[in-house]
C-alpha cells in the first residue's frame, strides 16, 4: 500500500476515534443532569438490595412495589450502554401522594474487580397539578 494512503487512513482513523470516544465519555453525565443525586449505599439499604446484578436489582425494585390507590403505571428497564456498565430505570406513575404524581429512579452500575457495583443513583419526580413542576425534574414538589 502507498505510504500516503496509509498516512491518510491513519489520520482519518485518529479523527474518528477522537470524535467517538469523547461523545461516549460525556453521555453519562448528561443523562444524570435532570436527577437529584442520592446516596447509593443508603438507597441500597432502604430498598433492601443485597445483590448488585443489574437484573436482580430490577426484579427487587419491581417486586418491592405494592399496589396502591391511584397507580397508573409501573415500569422498569435495564440497559447495558457498554460491556462494563448497566443502567436500571424504575418509573412509577400515579402515586397515592397529594404532591408527587410520579417518581423515577436511575441506578447506574459498573464492573469493578469482576463484580457489579452500584456507582450512582438519582431520583426525579413529577408533581401533581398546581403542586410544582409537571415535567421530570430533580426538584421537590410543594
Amino acid at each position: 500500500m502507498n505510504k500516503s494512503i496509509v498516512k491518510k487512513l491513519l489520520f482519518f482513523l485518529a479523527i474518528f476515534a477522537g470524535i467517538q470516544f469523547p461523545v461516549a465519555a460525556f453521555s453519562q453525565p448528561a443523562a444524570r443532569s435532570g436527577y437529584e443525586t442520592l446516596n447509593a449505599r443508603q438507597f441500597a439499604t432502604d430498598n433492601k438490595i443485597t445483590t448488585v446484578n443489574p437484573k436482580d436489582i430490577a426484579v427487587k425494585l419491581f417486586g418491592s412495589d405494592r399496589e396502591s390507590e391511584g397507580r397508573k403505571s409501573d415500569a422498569i428497564s435495564v440497559e447495558y450502554p457498554t460491556r462494563n456498565t448497566a443502567v436500571v430505570v424504575h418509573t412509577v406513575v400515579g402515586l397515592a401522594d397529594d404532591s408527587v404524581a410520579a417518581m423515577r429512579y436511575r441506578i447506574e452500575l459498573g464492573i469493578r474487580q469482576n463484580k457489579w457495583e452500584i456507582v450512582w443513583v438519582g431520583r426525579q419526580s413529577k408533581c401533581q397539578p398546581n403542586r410544582g413542576h409537571q415535567n421530570w425534574a430533580a426538584g421537590r414538589c410543594n
